[in-house]
């Protein structure tokens, strides 16, 4: 849970080296992902509370 927490974080902040992901960006990450660097599981609770807007990208 904290992996997939923390790289959204990541992801949805502006860095010094670059600016935040796209909402699209950040849904490609967690689909590519799910299953080597995230738990399927987790990423599919973060994916649907993204799509289902309960937590919001770029705010």
């Amino acid at each position: 849970m904290i992996c997939v927490a923390d790289s959204f974080d990541a992801m949805n902040s502006n860095r010094v080296y670059r600016k935040k992901l796209t909402r699209e960006l950040v849904l490609a990450e967690l689909e590519k992902n799910r299953g080597t660097q995230f738990d399927p599981r987790v990423a599919d609770v973060m994916l649907g509370l993204l799509r289902d807007g309960r937590i919001k990208i770029g705010e």
